[in-house]
């Protein structure tokens, strides 16, 4: 029966599930405050590249519009950072464009294509912070050789709005500044505090299977998440 609603009825369906668990049910306190920047030598940082294909135009629009509405965020002591709560739906109505996105296992095109890049570099620098991670989906295939991939296999960190989330909780004892900057085809996204912070080493283990690779993540040595992704091969 589900899989005969429309689209815009399913959507509707999961933003009010979303919206009870969030408002009605728990006490997450959400960051939603910007800040002008603030000029601090204390910040942590990952630097990515954009990979230049045929989706490159599209893509770097669609993070600029993300990098606008993530850029000066500050997340306060035991806030919540959510990615949907502070970026717009990717809709052409607000100005997304086309891209290449992976949905339900398939690599296709879709309005928004390329800012999970960003969330990527988010989950990678709250990992890297050692903040709580409260919500965050792996991508469920490994569409990447060795030599093309954007961000370590394991680190990566898959929304769609409505269903899937980046959320972490600042359990620092002072607050966060997220900075973005995008210069042609290079991505840096930065933690910025006014004290300095403790930067935790990662590592990504991966483990090779017959039909999939699992991925065991680790902060400092201390196990933080274990992923399963399915490989190419099998779904052709």
């Amino acid at each position: 029966m589900k899989r005969y609603l429309p689209k815009s009825w399913k959507l509707l369906y999961q933003l009010i599930r979303r919206y009870c668990r969030e408002h009605l049910f728990s006490k997450h306190n959400f960051a939603l405050q910007h800040d002008r920047i603030w000029q601090t030598q204390y910040q942590i940082s990952t630097q990515q590249e954009i990979k230049i294909n045929r989706y490159f135009d599209n893509k770097a629009h669609n993070i600029d519009l993300t990098i606008q509405a993530l850029h000066g965020l500050v997340i306060e002591p035991n806030q919540t950072f959510s990615f949907w709560h502070v970026v717009k739906a990717p809709t052409q109505k607000n100005g997304y464009k086309v891209g290449r996105n992976l949905i339900q296992g398939k690599l296709t095109e879709d309005i928004g294509g390329g800012i999970c890049q960003i969330s990527c570099l988010l989950y990678i620098n709250a990992l890297k912070t050692g903040l709580r991670i409260i919500e965050r989906h792996a991508h469920s295939i490994d569409i990447y050789q060795e030599h093309e991939r954007f961000t370590p296999l394991g680190s990566d960190a898959s929304v769609v709005y409505g269903y899937k989330d980046l959320q972490f909780q600042n359990t620092l004892e002072f607050p966060i500044q997220i900075k973005i900057l995008r210069q042609n085809n290079q991505l840096l996204a930065l933690f910025s505090t006014k004290r300095p912070t403790r930067t935790y080493l990662l590592d990504f283990v991966i483990e090779d299977a017959e039909h999939y690779r699992t991925v065991n993540s680790y902060a400092d040595h201390k196990h933080i998440s274990k992923d399963k992704y399915q490989l190419p091969s099998d779904l052709e």
